[in-house]
C-alpha cells in the first residue's frame, strides 16, 4: 500500500488508486493523444488541404468523444484556420454568421415563447388525450406530424415546435410516474443538465430525423429549392418527377428510423419505461387536474398560436417554387430574403408585443386578470438562459468547415482525383452519393450545397464524368444527414434542448444513413434519366 512506500523503493508498490486513472483522466489523455496520433497528416504535399484534414479530424474527434466542452471546441476553427494558413481570419469569422444560424436562433426563440405562454403544455395535453401513454404510439405520432409539417414549412422551425411539445409531454409522464426522463449517469460538467434516458433520446431523435426526411420531399424549402436552382444551370430538370426522386428514399427512411429507434432506444428497462395500469390511472387523473388548474386559454397562449401560424404563412409564401403564376412576397423586393428574415421578424414581435395585463383590453376587449405592467410575450432573460449557445456555436463551426473546404483547395483536389479515376456511370453514382453523405454529416446540407454544388455545376467539369457525371447523385445524397448534431439545424436544436450527445446521434443514425445511401443510389439510378434531361 502507499503507506509502506519509502523514497527510492523499487519496484514501486501497487496502489489501488492507479486503477482509477483511466476512469477519471482518459479525456485529458485523449486531448493530447489525438493531435499526436494524426500529426503525420501534416507532411502532406498540399499544405493547406492536409492541414484542414488534420484540424477537422482532431476537432470532430474531440466533439464525438466529448473530450472538452462543445462551446470551446466550436472556437477551435476560428483559432487554427488562420494560424495554420488555411483561411483568412476575417473570412472565417464571417462564415460563422450564416443565414442558417439566424433561422435556427429564431426557431429556438419561438419554442421558448411557447414555454413562456404555456402553449407547449396545452398542446401536450391534447396529444396525450389522443395518443395515450404508449411510448411507441407517441413515437409514430411525432414522426408523422413532424414529417408532414416539414414538407410545407421550414423543417428547423417545425422541429423546434414539436420538440417543445414532446418535452412538455414527457415531463407530464415523469410527474405521473409513467416514464423516467433523467438518467443517473454523472454529467461531464458539474451542475449541468442531466442526461436523458434511452426512451427520451429515442423520441428526440425521431423528431430530428423526421424533420430532415420531411424536408427531403419538400418543394417549398431548402435544400431542394437551392438544388433545383443550381442544377438548372447545367441541365434541364423535369420538375414533376424531381420530387419523385426523393419521395421513395423518404418513405424508406421513415420506416428504417422507426424500426431502428425502437430497437436501440425504446426497448428500455422496466425502471425507465413502465406501462402499469396504476400508472395509467394516475396519469389520467393528473391530466384532469392539470386541465382544471390551467383553466381557459389565456391571451398569452392565443397570441402564441397566432404568431406561430403567421410565421408559417410568411415562410410558405416567401418564394414558393413550381408556381409560375404566383409570385411570393420576396419577388416584390429587390434583395433576396431567406427564411431567417420572417422568422427573426416574428421573434422581434415576441419580445415587443405585450402578453397580458393592462394592454390586453386594447386588442382583446377582455378585462385583465390583474392590474400591473404589460410585460412582453417572452423576455430576453428567458431566451438567453435557455438557448443552447454551445451547440449553436458548433453549428457555426460546421458551416465554417465547408468554407475552409473550398478555400483550402481540398475540394478541387478531391474533384480532380475523382476525375482522374475515370469511373463508369455506376461507379460515379456510388462515389458521388458517398462523398455527399460524408460532407453533409460534417456540415449542414445548405452549407454543402452553397460551397460545393455550384462549383460542380458551373466551373468544375472534373466532376462531370460521363453523361451527367457525379452531379445528380451528389445533389440527391445531400439530404443524407443523420450522424451528428451539426449535420442539420434540426439535429442541433434537439441536441441542445434534449442534451443528446454526439455518440447517441451516431448510434441512432448509422443504420438510417447506410440504408438511405443505398435508397438514394437506387432512386437516382432508376429515375435520374427521367428527372434530369442529359443524365
Amino acid at each position: 500500500m502507499s503507506g509502506d512506500y519509502k523514497p527510492g523503493m523499487l519496484p514501486y508498490p501497487e496502489q489501488n488508486q492507479c486503477k482509477l486513472f483511466w476512469k477519471f483522466h482518459y479525456k485529458g489523455v485523449l486531448m493530447i493523444l489525438i493531435p499526436i496520433l494524426f500529426a503525420p497528416i501534416l507532411i502532406g504535399w498540399h499544405i493547406a488541404a492536409y492541414r484542414l484534414i488534420y484540424v477537422g479530424l482532431c476537432i470532430y474527434l474531440y466533439y464525438i468523444l466529448n473530450v472538452i466542452p462543445v462551446g470551446i471546441i466550436a472556437f477551435l476553427l476560428i483559432i487554427f484556420l488562420p494560424l495554420l494558413g488555411i483561411s483568412d481570419s476575417n473570412a472565417v469569422s464571417m462564415s460563422y454568421y450564416a443565414d442558417l444560424l439566424f433561422t435556427t436562433y429564431g426557431s429556438i426563440f419561438m419554442g421558448l415563447m411557447m414555454d413562456a405562454a404555456k402553449l407547449s403544455d396545452r398542446l401536450a395535453l391534447i396529444v396525450i388525450s389522443c395518443c395515450g401513454t404508449n411510448i411507441r404510439v407517441l413515437q409514430a405520432f411525432f414522426m408523422i406530424m413532424t414529417c408532414l409539417s416539414s414538407v410545407l414549412f421550414c423543417s428547423t422551425f417545425m422541429c423546434a415546435f414539436w420538440m417543445k411539445i414532446a418535452q412538455a409531454l414527457l415531463k407530464e409522464f415523469a410527474d405521473s410516474g409513467i416514464l423516467k426522463i433523467d438518467s443517473d449517469e454523472e454529467t461531464y460538467e458539474r451542475q449541468a443538465a442531466p442526461y436523458p434516458t434511452k426512451p427520451v433520446v429515442g423520441i428526440y431523435l425521431t423528431i430530428a430525423y423526421s424533420a430532415t426526411l420531411g424536408a427531403m420531399a419538400s418543394p417549398f424549402q431548402d435544400p431542394n429549392s437551392t438544388i433545383n436552382f443550381y442544377l438548372m444551370s447545367s441541365m434541364t430538370i423535369r420538375t414533376a418527377a424531381f420530387l419523385l426522386l426523393f419521395i421513395c428514399p423518404m418513405i424508406i427512411g421513415l420506416a428504417v428510423v422507426a424500426i431502428w429507434i425502437n430497437l436501440i432506444f425504446l426497448g428500455a428497462p422496466k425502471d425507465d419505461l413502465s406501462e402499469m395500469a396504476a400508472a395509467k390511472k394516475t396519469m389520467k387523473q393528473a391530466m384532469t387536474d392539470k386541465k382544471l388548474s390551467m383553466g381557459k386559454w389565456s391571451v398569452h397562449s392565443i397570441l402564441a398560436v397566432i404568431f406561430i401560424f403567421l410565421t408559417m404563412i410568411l415562410l410558405l409564401l416567401r418564394d414558393p417554387p413550381y408556381f409560375d403564376k404566383f409570385q411570393g412576397w420576396d419577388g416584390f423586393i429587390d434583395t433576396q430574403n431567406l427564411s431567417s428574415v420572417p422568422i427573426i421578424l416574428m421573434c422581434v414581435l415576441y419580445i415587443a408585443v405585450p402578453a397580458n395585463y393592462m394592454f390586453c383590453s386594447y386588442y382583446c376587449c377582455r378585462q385583465p386578470e390583474k392590474k400591473g405592467t404589460a410585460p412582453s410575450m417572452v423576455g430576453w432573460r428567458l431566451l438567453n438562459n435557455n438557448t443552447p449557445w454551445a451547440q449553436m456555436l458548433m453549428l457555426a463551426a460546421a458551416n465554417a468547415l465547408m468554407f475552409a473546404y473550398d478555400d483550402s483547395k481540398l475540394m478541387k483536389l478531391t474533384h480532380d482525383w475523382i476525375a482522374h479515376q475515370e469511373f463508369s456511370k455506376t461507379e460515379s453514382l456510388f462515389v458521388g452519393s458517398l462523398l455527399a453523405s460524408c460532407l453533409t454529416n460534417l456540415s449542414p446540407a445548405i452549407s454543402v450545397i452553397r460551397h460545393t454544388l455550384l462549383p460542380i455545376t458551373t466551373t468544375s467539369n472534373s466532376m462531370k464524368i460521363g453523361t451527367g457525371g457525379l452531379v445528380v447523385p451528389y445533389a440527391t445524397a445531400i439530404h443524407n444527414q443523420f450522424l451528428l448534431p451539426v449535420s442539420t439545424s434540426s439535429n442541433t436544436i434537439v441536441s441542445g434542448w434534449g442534451n443528446v450527445r454526439p455518440y447517441q446521434f451516431l448510434l441512432g443514425g448509422i443504420v438510417p444513413t447506410i440504408v438511405m445511401l443505398l435508397a438514394i443510389e437506387l432512386s437516382t439510378y432508376m429515375l435520374g434519366g427521367t428527372v434530369f434531361e442529359g443524365y
